[in-house]
C-alpha cells in the first residue's frame, strides 16, 4: 500500500512503534512538498480505540491528537503538552491527574457536526477513554487503563451484563469537571500514568462522528491533528492533506 501526499500539501507520516507511541509529526506543512510512504501491510481501521497495526496507527497519529506528546529532541526524552495547557497536575500522591485543555482547538469539519464548528472538549477525551472499556469495541488498548481507573472495571462489567456500554453513566475515575478540564482518578499511585496520555490510541474522538458512521467509523477519521484524510481506497491508497 502506498501513502501519497496531496500535490500541494506535505504529508508527514511516520509509522508508530510496536507499543503505539507515535514518532513526531509535522505541525506545519510546506505546500511545495509531498511525502510518499509505502506500507508493507494493509491498514485495518482508523478507529484509535480499535486499530493496533503500525500502518493504521501511523495515520491515526497524524489525524488525531492525544493530550500529550514526546519531545524527541530532548535528552532524555520527555513528555510535553499537545492539546493541554501544560502537563497534568498530579494530586493525591499520584492517584489523581487533572488535565486542562487549551481553548480554541477544533475538529475538522464533517457532516456529523451539521455545519457547526466543533470545539475539542474534556468530554471528548472522557468519551475516548470510555470506548477503550466498551466490550463492543474490543479494544486491544484496554491494557493501558485496565484495573487502574476508579469505577472503570465496574462499568465494563455492567456493560457485559447489560449488553451495552452506558456512556452517560458517571465513572468516578473519568470525570469531565468542566468544558476544558478532565480529571482522572486511579485506584493506586502511578507516576507513569501520564505516558498513557501520549499514546495516539487515547486520542480524542467526537461522539457525534462515531454515532453517525457506526460500524464504518474506522474509515471516517475526524480529528484535531495536523492532517485530514483526503482520499481513501481501502488497502490501496491513502492521501493525507494538511489540516487547514
Amino acid at each position: 500500500m502506498t501513502i501519497v501526499g496531496s500535490r500541494i500539501r506535505l504529508v508527514a507520516l511516520v509509522l508508530a512503534t510496536a507499543i503505539g507511541l507515535a514518532l513526531p509529526v509535522a505541525h506545519a506543512s510546506d505546500p511545495s512538498k509531498v511525502l510518499r510512504v509505502a506500507f508493507s501491510i494493509a491498514e485495518t481501521s482508523f478507529d484509535p480505540a480499535f486499530a493496533s497495526d503500525a500502518a493504521s496507527d501511523g495515520v491515526i497519529a497524524n489525524v488525531y491528537e492525544a493530550m500529550l506528546d514526546y519531545d524527541y529532541l530532548a535528552r532524555p526524552l520527555k513528555l510535553v503538552p499537545r492539546t493541554l495547557e501544560g502537563l497534568p497536575v498530579v494530586g493525591d500522591g499520584g492517584r489523581t491527574y487533572t488535565c486542562r485543555l487549551r481553548k480554541g482547538i477544533y475538529f475538522t469539519r464533517d457532516a456529523a457536526f451539521n455545519g457547526a464548528r466543533r470545539e475539542l472538549t474534556a468530554g471528548d477525551y472522557a468519551y475516548a477513554i470510555k470506548r477503550l472499556l466498551d466490550p463492543a469495541v474490543r479494544s486491544p488498548w484496554l491494557w493501558l487503563i485496565e484495573g487502574k481507573l476508579v469505577g472503570a472495571d465496574e462499568a465494563q462489567a455492567a456493560a457485559r451484563k447489560r449488553g451495552r456500554f452506558d456512556y452517560d453513566a458517571k465513572i468516578p475515575g473519568i470525570e469531565a469537571v468542566d468544558r476544558y478540564t478532565l480529571r482522572l482518578r486511579l485506584k493506586a499511585p502511578d507516576y507513569r500514568f501520564p505516558y498513557v496520555l501520549a499514546v495516539p490510541n487515547t486520542a480524542a474522538v467526537a461522539r457525534e462522528v462515531v454515532e453517525a458512521y457506526g460500524a464504518d467509523f474506522g474509515a471516517h477519521p475526524v480529528g484535531t491533528g495536523p492532517y485530514v484524510l483526503g482520499e481513501y481506497k481501502r488497502s490501496s491508497r491513502i492521501v493525507l492533506v494538511a489540516n487547514p
